[in-house]
């Protein structure tokens, strides 16, 4: 006897043995029912792999074209209507990533007016510091007083000395 070549996807008798190394066992073997529940269970589900990824690309692939994608046939499929949840899912996942980096750019946006804003007020600060420095040098405030003639203040002719207390 020869042994014919044949798909593993094709026969569920080698997928079984090629997955376990054992041949397959089914519940007929061991318990056998009533064949028409048998038969009835073994035409609803699928008893290996094969068959189970046989009947997938049945379901994904059957008759899906351009026109039926374009005119929203796809929407009524099982494959969207299983998958709808994680669709939604996603898409609210999508908003929530689209908003929280449009507030994050407006916070950057935001620290970049603050910071040029900072530094403008550092500039005039450090601009009214210097004035101020600069006009209460003695030099200043006597030349100061000599343009105002109503100030009774003037240039003192000796220089200050202390007056020393006794201690008791």
């Amino acid at each position: 006897m020869k042994e014919e070549q044949t798909d593993i996807l094709q026969d569920p008798e080698l997928v079984t043995k090629e997955l376990t190394g054992a041949p397959e066992t089914t519940t007929e073997e061991t318990n056998p029912p009533e064949e028409d529940t048998m038969e009835e269970e073994t035409a609803r589900t699928p008893t290996t792999v094969g068959e189970f990824t046989q009947n997938e690309e049945a379901e994904q692939h059957s008759n899906l074209s351009l026109r039926q994608i374009l005119g929203g046939d796809i929407l009524t499929g099982d494959w969207l209507k299983r998958q709808m949840g994680l669709i939604v899912l996603c898409c609210v996942f999508v908003i929530v990533y689209i908003t929280n980096r449009y507030s994050a750019e407006q916070e950057i946006i935001e620290i970049e007016r603050l910071k040029v804003e900072l530094q403008e007020i550092k500039y005039r600060a450090l601009t009214r510091s210097s004035e101020l420095t600069v006009r209460s040098r003695q030099s200043q405030i006597e030349e100061y007083l000599k343009k105002t003639n109503d100030s009774t203040l003037t240039i003192p002719k000796e220089p200050p000395y202390r007056i020393k207390r006794k201690e008791e």
